[in-house]
């Protein structure tokens, strides 16, 4: 039977891991474009558990297998202009990565489920994201997990257009 990674905290020594995941993930799922900037990954201290967020890693025996992070939704980030109702006590729930040699075993969920936990203790009231529509494995994750698609749009500004989903999942009672 095989062990499951052990969700932690990112540290500083799984860097090059964490970017090698992004890229190799991406790719595999054909949605990486080498023109946009990761300088999140470079800094993920800074911009994730400084900032009010959180950045997680699933190792295995010391190999860094899956990941995702979040952080608070401000007024300048780009998904706080495409959908600006979603803002108000939002996170973004970005870079969920799964090793393509470990996808389908549960580690993408088990992520997205801590990630979820440690939001909601922070006073989150909702969970925005947004994924291409061509990553159909990543959409039914988030699905399964209750996220719903609030917007849709193309892109045209790379040298393969694509369809980009917003999802958001409210992690309150609205009622």
């Amino acid at each position: 039977m095989e062990t499951a990674p052990t969700i932690r905290r990112y540290r500083p020594e799984d860097g090059e891991q964490v970017r090698e995941l992004h890229e190799t993930a991406m790719r595999d799922a054909g949605a990486y474009v080498d023109t946009v900037s990761d300088t999140d990954l470079e800094r993920v201290f800074e911009t994730y558990v400084d900032g009010d967020g959180e950045f997680l890693v699933g190792d295995l025996d010391g190999s860094v297998v899956a990941m995702g992070g979040f952080r608070p939704v401000g007024e300048t980030d780009y998904i706080a202009e495409i959908v600006p109702d979603l803002m108000d006590g939002a996170v973004e729930l970005t870079r969920m990565r799964v090793d393509p040699d470990y996808q389908r075993r549960g580690y993408g969920r088990r992520i997205y489920e801590e990630l979820e936990r440690r939001a909601r203790s922070q006073g989150a009231t909702r969970i925005v994201l947004d994924t291409m529509a061509k990553q159909t494995a990543a959409r039914r994750l988030y699905e399964a997990q209750g996220f719903e698609e609030v917007h849709r749009e193309r892109i045209e500004a790379f040298d393969d257009p694509f369809e980009l989903l917003v999802y958001r999942k409210p992690l309150v009672d609205d009622g």
